[in-house]
């Protein structure tokens, strides 16, 4: 009996010796919302502590508490809470930003630690960079939030938005620490597959489930082909990420010692890895580099995890802040894949009289496999949707999301869905998109575009008009358009109409009907500058060059094969009325014409290796290549039979790229080549495009006149290149303007045969002098160079182009200042 008594009290005993107590919380982001992953929690006045996961939780187990709790974070400002002598108790934390400040740290002797471990971290990238498989998979899932936030006293007394909060009184105000309203415009998750492969670099992503719901949101399918994890690549084994447009160096970039400095923190556990944890600072504020915190496996030197943020002192517009985190795993092959990113973009206030915005991306990647390479033709479309992606219930969210929505998620979702409801809500962001696109849907059909419901010019004086086009939700086979327009000076009525079928959407393949009696300009036709709107409007206001009636019967076919390689096809006929005074002499007769009717058809092919597409409605448009060039060859050919008067072949050659060439910047390049074989008259030649407007585009010549010069033979080369903050980043009184240089160089090869020379009179019938082309001497260059400043007040470009040959031109100006208006980050 006493020995059992012994054994009762010997357990108590021990139960009370070891007993411990549990303190658990999580630690968020007090203007955000979001988690902090890596913050260091720790029982104050001991060395009892740990990080908090990804999802910003902690959980510390203790044999006895001290009397509070302290969590510490690079970025924000420490806090302390009180404990109690509970066994076990919840305490979240909220933490508030504090402005970066780099400090300045002195070493004795000899080398900064940090730098060996950057330089064996650097040396084995390869062991590491997932390019460096063949090819993986992965199932992910991703969501994103966009909220307006920093709503100022002014922008909340607005009638307009006093209505919409008077309506949201009844739901609960979603706040940041400070007490500021964030009001969420935005929701969306995304279950999908993603596919990678290496050579060639190609992706894909199937969406599987996706679900939108947001302010101004009417078709989800376009929607949810890039709220996915496609888009939400971050790989810091590049030298440069590519984030909202722009370039940003890796902390472990080959050339890190360029931009960084580091500080060696201490040596920590993260999971089971023993990791260096680095604090890394840009050398100079205004670059396109990151501050914040890396982990590095101390065993391999690989990268563990990431928190680095791109601070508002940045060389960027509008954006106060870009913050990254994520965490690594390794894959059944060695190179390391991201298991979870999370992505904040907070955007200031443009005016102190507006709001700003705050933009959340979070993806979740497991079930990675790492396999052989999926065939090429497997990538033909960068993204698909599953026939019933936006058909799923509530509970299939709640069993197949990778991670549970929060309670302030949950409140996001139910404001979304009722702002969206709201009619002011709806004017507005139907207004927005009307400004945007051009066209206000209403139904199955859109109304548009605005740009030409109004013209005014020397030909026509006072035009109206007035166009519509079908929608998805017309028919995802058929699309239907077509444009009125009434000019009350010429009495004369414009019109076009086209029709598409649309055969297969996965090789995209479509074939359209098109007929058009529009006013055009030789040398400055609206199928050509139709992406280069303003240069457009510009140039058909006022008095118009060399204006002609065209009257043009068109089908056109196009077919997708395989990833990026695409084929074209067109059969036109086209009647050229002239509005000025113009004739040709006739093949043959030498007869004087001022009419021309040309029967063309057209085959071309265009190959883009990594070129994005999206298909926008029944639309397929194009995110330009990401690393490669985009080739187009094209062959037409002119018959003088099936109506047309003349016999001609066209061959033309065209190249663009996109360059990252690092701490220098962007450049971009488009060569086009090309050639007209036979007697055309001189509409019919390549009219090289100049620039008469005090409009910058990159389409033109810009000391060029309009129709100064034609060629049938030629090779043109336009080289633009953005410096971003490389030279005046480093300039003490210009970088706090954020200004950035550019720089151009145009140079144009040409020449016109003498048969092409003879058929162009220079006098009419009546011996009245007739405007002809000028013409290139092949042994000579057309040469203009450029430089300029962009980001002037956030908004203004202005380009200096000096005019290098033909200065003895009628009418040449030598030099030439352009102005463009631009919403860059």
């Amino acid at each position: 009996m006493t020995r059992n008594y012994l054994i009762l009290f010997l357990l108590l005993f021990s139960s009370q010796s070891f007993a411990q107590y549990m303190v658990k919380g999580k630690v968020t982001d007090s203007s955000t919302g979001d988690p902090i992953p890596f913050a260091s929690v720790l029982l104050k006045g001991t060395s009892v502590g740990i990080s908090t996961d990804f999802e910003g939780n902690y959980s510390i187990k203790a044999r006895t508490l001290t009397d509070s709790i302290m969590v510490s974070y690079l970025g924000y400002i420490s806090a302390v809470k009180a404990l109690q002598k509970d066994t076990e108790q919840t305490i979240n934390f909220q933490l508030k930003p504090s402005d970066f400040e780099m400090e300045t740290f002195v070493f004795t002797a000899g080398e900064n630690p940090a730098f060996e471990i950057i330089r064996q971290a650097v040396g084995r990238k390869k062991d590491f960079d997932k390019r460096e498989l063949k090819a993986y998979q992965t199932k992910n899932y991703t969501k994103i939030e966009i909220d307006i936030d920093h709503v100022s006293e002014d922008f909340s007394n607005r009638k307009s938005v006093q209505k919409i909060t008077a309506i949201l009184d009844s739901i609960k105000q979603l706040t940041n620490d400070e007490g500021e309203k964030i009001l969420p415009v935005f929701f969306s998750e995304t279950l999908s597959k993603f596919y990678f492969r290496t050579n060639p670099e190609l992706r894909k992503e199937v969406v599987e489930k996706s679900k939108v719901t947001g302010v101004g949101i009417t078709d989800g399918s376009t929607t949810s082909q890039i709220t996915g994890s496609a888009f939400q690549e971050y790989n810091f084994y590049k030298n440069w990420l590519s984030i909202v447009g722009k370039e940003f160096v890796s902390p472990i970039a080959d050339g890190w010692k360029q931009f960084y400095d580091y500080d060696l923190v201490d040596s920590v556990l993260v999971g089971n890895d023993s990791c260096y944890l680095l604090k890394v600072y840009p050398l100079r504020e205004q670059d396109l580099a990151f501050t914040g915190t890396i982990w590095i496996n101390k065993e391999t030197y690989g990268l563990k995890q990431v928190d680095l943020t791109i601070p508002k002192e940045a060389n960027l517009n509008f954006i106060e802040r870009i913050k990254i985190q994520q965490e690594m795993v390794p894959t059944s092959a060695g190179p390391l894949i991201p298991s979870k990113t999370r992505v904040q973009i907070k955007i200031g206030q443009i005016t102190p009289k507006t709001a700003g915005l705050l933009a959340k991306f979070y993806t979740s990647a497991d079930s990675i496999q790492v396999g052989e390479p999926r065939p090429t033709s497997f990538f033909n479309q960068s993204v698909i949707l599953m026939p019933d992606f936006d058909e799923a219930s509530e509970e299939f969210w709640k069993d197949n999301r990778q991670d549970i929505l929060t309670q302030e998620e949950i409140a996001v979702l139910k404001m979304v869905d009722t702002l969206k409801r709201i009619p002011i809500i709806r004017f507005y962001s139907e207004g927005l998109k009307f400004f945007g696109t051009g066209y206000l849907p209403i139904g199955k059909v859109d109304i548009g575009p605005w740009p030409g419901f109004f013209n005014y010019n020397d030909i026509e004086g006072v035009r109206l008009g007035m166009g519509f086009r079908t929608n998805i939700k017309f028919s995802n086979k058929w699309a239907l358009s077509g444009y009125a327009g009434y000019g009350f000076k010429d009495t004369e009525l414009k019109y076009t109409a086209k029709v598409t079928r649309i055969l297969d959407r996965t090789h995209w393949t479509s074939v359209s009907l098109y007929t058009q009696k529009e006013i055009d300009q030789v040398g400055l036709e609206i199928s050509s500058l139709e992406g280069n709107s303003v240069f457009l409007a510009a140039s058909r206001f006022g008095t118009l060059r060399r204006p002609y009636f065209s009257r043009k019967h068109q089908i056109d076919f196009q077919r997708e094969f395989f990833k990026g390689f695409l084929m074209y096809s067109d059969l036109t006929y086209m009647n050229f009325g002239p509005l000025y005074n113009f004739y040709y002499l006739e093949k043959g007769t030498g007869d004087y014409k001022s009419t021309f009717e040309t029967t063309e058809a057209k085959i071309g092919l265009r190959y883009g290796r990594d070129e994005m597409i999206l298909i926008n409605d029944n639309q397929r448009e194009s995110l330009g290549p990401l690393r490669w060039p985009i080739f187009d060859l094209s062959y037409a050919k002119g018959m003088d039979w099936l109506g047309g008067d003349i016999s001609y072949s066209k061959l033309n050659f065209y190249i663009y790229q996109r360059l990252n060439v690092g701490m220098f910047g962007v450049s971009r390049y488009e060569f086009d080549a090309g050639k007209v074989f036979g007697e055309v008259p001189y509409p019919v030649l390549k009219n090289h495009l100049g620039n008469e407007t005090f409009f910058y585009t990159s389409a033109a010549f810009n000391t060029m006149n309009f129709n100064e010069f034609a060629s049938d033979q030629y090779a043109s080369l336009r080289y633009r290149h953005y410096f971003e903050g490389f030279l005046l980043n480093k300039v003490p009184l210009l970088k706090k303007l954020k200004w950035r240089a550019v720089a151009n160089a145009n140079i144009l090869f040409g020449s016109v045969s003498d048969k092409n020379r003879a058929n162009a009179p220079t006098t009419d019938p009546m011996g009245s002098p007739l405007e002809t082309f000028g013409r290139l001497d092949p042994r000579k260059p057309y040469v203009e160079l450029g430089y300029g400043i962009e980001n002037i007040f956030k908004f203004l470009r202005v380009d200096f182009f000096h005019r290098m040959t033909y200065l003895d031109n009628p009418g040449a100006k030598p030099f030439a200042v352009k102005i463009s208006g631009q919403i860059i980050l």
